[in-house]
């Protein structure tokens, strides 16, 4: 393989002549190898109640090397780019491959995919880099400054700023040559509001893979004074009563519903260890004929949302070199495809679709979804509310529970209003929805038309990564709705 490519100086250890050593290292020995370095800048700034309660920067080489033989894994983190190191980790790596193979009750090969030789890079508006950490830490202290004098009854708020800029290089043994050039921030806020003994509080946040410009979007500037909004307006609010209710959800509601009451149980990795209530489903009718879930993680689709950058959610190569894809989950109510990595489509004898994520190459790739969204459909929010008699819209979440081995779930929600007669009515708080996935999805009585997403960090098996979930406004028949009276 002869690769020619602008790389960062503590990556140029990594080169043809290293490669083929590496390859005569596993000659005979083992099947399959990866390699995931990078070398990673970014910025760390957390603020409460207008007081700086961090500020650092940080610089980090991280290293995993894989091996692979008939159903046994290696795994081998280095915190080191040197020549030598790399030599002695990926002998480890071999030797435990082969170790953890003679344990393996699972045996299976890794299929061979196709060599992929690919530079990218994230183009950035305002490179972070050329933007001052006085800067940064202005931009919080003004979100900061906009909560705190939202109001007298908000009394006590928080700013997080996180940034990155990570240059990526993945090799494996099927002569894939990948370097990337990465960057993106996200902001969060939270705010706390009390009035006669209540305290309620709002949390909002604003992410994405670019630059500084992130920052500047019209919902990143909105962001803390939303937030406090929020905060306040639950003081007045009610519980309700209890009881089955027509629900019309907003987009972040249901993508929290699509990604966790639904999207960890197509997780391969669960469904081969019979944790998913969808196993054996696929090519089965699970949802009203209206539904098309989809996880479709590639770059590009900011421009569908008019945004100066990349979706938070988005990824060029899952960390096990696999293309981000657009994979059809449901289409048209039937369970298509579950979501997929390297081991996972081995052995379910499908094609790895580029799920195969990790928080950082010193931690194991997991299947994991990506951007996760209910497609549209042709109703629009105001026919959704009026041709809705008496129910509940719900927008937002605070927290919840699910189970994807069953498919219960239960949500609380941020903000809640009755709907009566067609129309939005009173604020409510703490209501709480729950119900089966299944049914629930046998339930969906009309779809919007247009679709918004949001940002977040999900975690599974000790590890996070970025996520994005959404879709449109949609309406479901005979909810459990709970509420504290």
């Amino acid at each position: 393989m002869r690769v020619k490519m602008e790389i960062v100086e503590d990556l140029k250890n990594i080169d043809n002549k290293l490669i083929e050593e590496l390859n005569q290292i596993a000659l005979n020995k083992i099947e399959y190898w990866d390699i995931r370095c990078s070398v990673s800048t970014g910025t760390s700034l957390d603020f409460t109640d207008q007081k700086s309660k961090e500020v650092s920067s940080s610089e980090m080489i991280d290293c995993g090397i894989r091996g692979f033989i008939n159903g046994g894994w290696s795994f081998v983190v280095l915190k080191d780019l040197d020549r030598n190191s790399i030599l002695s980790g990926f002998s480890k790596a071999v030797k435990l491959a082969r170790l953890t193979e003679s344990l393996s009750k699972n045996k299976f090969k890794i299929k061979e995919r196709d060599q992929l030789v690919k530079n990218f890079k994230v183009n950035s508006k305002k490179n972070l880099l050329d933007i001052d950490v006085e800067e940064k830490i202005n931009l919080v202290k003004q979100h900061e400054k906009i909560m705190s004098n939202f109001s007298p009854k908000v009394i006590n708020s928080r700013t997080l700023y996180v940034d990155y800029i990570s240059h990526k290089l993945f090799i494996n043994s099927f002569h894939s040559f990948i370097n990337q050039e990465l960057s993106g921030l996200r902001l969060y806020n939270l705010a706390y509001a009390q009035q006669k003994g209540s305290i309620q509080g709002a949390v909002n946040s604003v992410g994405g893979i670019g630059g500084f410009e992130i920052c500047e979007t019209e919902k990143a500037t909105n962001l803390s004074k939303k937030t406090a909004k929020e905060s306040v307006m639950l003081l007045d609010a009610k519980s309700p009563v209890g009881g089955k209710f027509t629900v019309v959800m907003d987009p972040k509601l249901l993508g929290t519903v699509v990604h966790e009451a639904f999207g960890h149980a197509v997780e391969a990795d669960i469904v081969l260890n019979k944790g998913s209530v969808l196993d054996e489903k696929i090519g089965h009718q699970i949802a009203v004929e209206d539904v098309t879930i989809v996880d479709d993680p590639q770059m590009g689709q900011g421009k569908k949302f008019n945004l100066p950058h990349e979706l938070f959610g988005s990824y060029f190569i899952d960390s096990e070199g696999i293309p981000s894809q657009k994979t059809i989950v449901i289409e048209n109510g039937i369970l298509k495809n579950y979501l997929h990595g390297l081991e996972t489509s081995s052995r379910m004898n499908v094609a790895p679709n580029g799920h195969g994520r990790a928080s950082s190459d010193s931690t194991r790739p997991q299947v994991r979804m990506g951007i996760t969204m209910l497609e549209p459909k042709d109703w629009n929010y105001e026919e959704i509310i009026e041709d809705t008699k008496e129910g509940i819209l719900c927008e937002d979440f605070k927290y919840g529970y699910t189970d994807p081995s069953t498919g219960n779930f239960q949500f609380k929600c941020k903000l809640s209003y009755k709907i009566k007669d067609g129309e939005k009515t009173e604020l409510m708080r703490d209501v709480s929805l729950s119900g089966m996935i299944l049914e629930t999805l046998n339930k969906i009585s009309a779809i919007g038309n247009t679709i918004s997403f949001s940002d977040g960090m999900c975690g599974k098996g000790g590890q996070s990564v970025r996520v994005c979930d959404g879709g449109p406004y949609i309406r479901i028949e005979d909810i459990l709705v709970g509420g504290l009276n």
